[in-house]
């Protein structure tokens, strides 16, 4: 039995007074290492941050109800109380009666995407049009377009615009995402062939359109050009691009990542007036320290994208490490997005308008930054 005289037989007066300090420090530094991010994500400390945060404030008040009913009597009526039977099958079967997806979500390949938590939705948005992720594109593509003469791209990057005051910056993990039209495939039942390194084909030029609309409002942007040629590593790869910008101490308000959906036409086109418009969906990474303050920025954009072009956005996704990369880079900053522009099927002249509107919402939500 451990007691006082047992531990004044192990530790003396001068021991306790090296062994107390020394735990204490210890203790600290074990905490501090814990709540790096590096170790979270090591650790998938995020995960069981994700499972913890759907328990609701009730629940804990309700298990302090059992040993002191006076916690019990202040729980909201409406309240759900804890079902030890439908935990117990949640827990055997995977199957929550809440969320008709987890009937098929572990029996049908695929069907994983539908995980994708919508945060808000735009007009006509559900779970069966939910943006999705761009699959592998072939390897021509990520080694060069063969209809590119090779030594036109022989060692020459693309050069970088250099905006002395620039508020956005726009970078493409995805570089090679394009669109059917833009590549004469109108059309065509293979999504994967909207895939080009041609930068006057694909997601590029949108930032284009869209960094043109923030000049005629005077909002200064830059756009990172680099090319992506390892699917695998991408993430890894366009991180470089947005470090390199947030050590270029530039007075960045956002750090926008732009990419393509992968859904077909009636799911990526609206009309506003007569004229279409290819959608956007504004997408968190559900595994990093930012994704509130992330969500933050999104929902604001969101409302004055529905506000100015009712129908335009699809709404705010959160996606896991399940569903896809599940960071997206955002751990860097808590005003960095991806944004999905358009699908495989949208035309040029829709992208365009799109990007105006973008332009519109961004270049208004830099001002405000500003006035902050």
């Amino acid at each position: 039995m451990i007691g006082p005289q047992l531990i004044r037989n192990h530790f003396n007066r001068p021991k306790l007074i090296i062994v107390i300090p020394i735990s204490i420090v210890f203790i600290f530094i074990c905490t501090a290492l814990l709540t790096m991010t590096q170790v979270q994500r090591f650790l998938f400390i995020d995960s069981m941050n994700s499972a913890l945060g759907g328990i609701k404030a009730e629940t804990f008040l309700e298990l302090m109800g059992w040993e002191n009913p006076y916690y019990d009597k202040e729980l909201p009526d409406e309240y759900e109380r804890i079902s030890f039977s439908k935990m117990a099958l949640q827990t055997v079967t995977n199957i929550n009666f809440k969320d008709e997806r987890s009937l098929l979500g572990n029996e049908l390949p695929g069907f994983s995407v539908f995980d994708t938590k919508i945060i808000i939705a735009g007009e006509g948005t559900n779970y069966t049009n939910v943006p999705i992720e761009s699959p592998p594109p072939p390897d021509y593509v990520l080694k060069g377009d063969k209809k590119e003469n090779a030594d036109e791209k022989k060692d020459t990057p693309p050069p970088k615009q250099t905006a002395t005051h620039a508020q956005v910056f726009f970078y493409n993990t995805h570089s090679w995402e394009s669109y059917l039209p833009l590549l004469g495939e109108t059309g065509a039942k293979n999504a994967n062939l909207a895939s080009t390194q041609d930068q006057s084909k694909n997601v590029h030029l949108v930032d284009q359109f869209i960094i043109d609309g923030l000049a005629n409002d005077g909002v200064e942007a830059v756009q990172d050009k680099d090319i992506v040629t390892d699917y695998n590593t991408a993430y890894s790869i366009s991180r470089k691009f947005i470090k390199a910008a947030i050590d270029s101490k530039k007075d960045y308000q956002l750090f926008l990542d732009i990419h393509r959906d992968s859904s077909r036409k009636k799911d990526t086109t609206t009309t506003i007036n007569g004229k279409s418009y290819a959608r956007v969906s504004f997408i968190i990474g559900a595994a990093n320290p930012n994704a509130e303050k992330n969500k933050t920025v999104a929902q604001e954009l969101h409302h004055k994208l529905t506000k100015a072009y009712p129908g335009v956005s699809k709404g705010v996704f959160e996606k896991t490490r399940a569903e896809g990369n599940g960071v997206y880079n955002q751990d860097l900053s808590p005003h960095a997005l991806l944004i999905e522009v358009g699908g495989v099927d949208n035309t040029l002249e829709e992208l365009k308008r799109t990007a105006n509107a973008l332009a519109d919402v961004i270049s208004e939500y830099v001002k405000q930054a500003d006035k902050v």
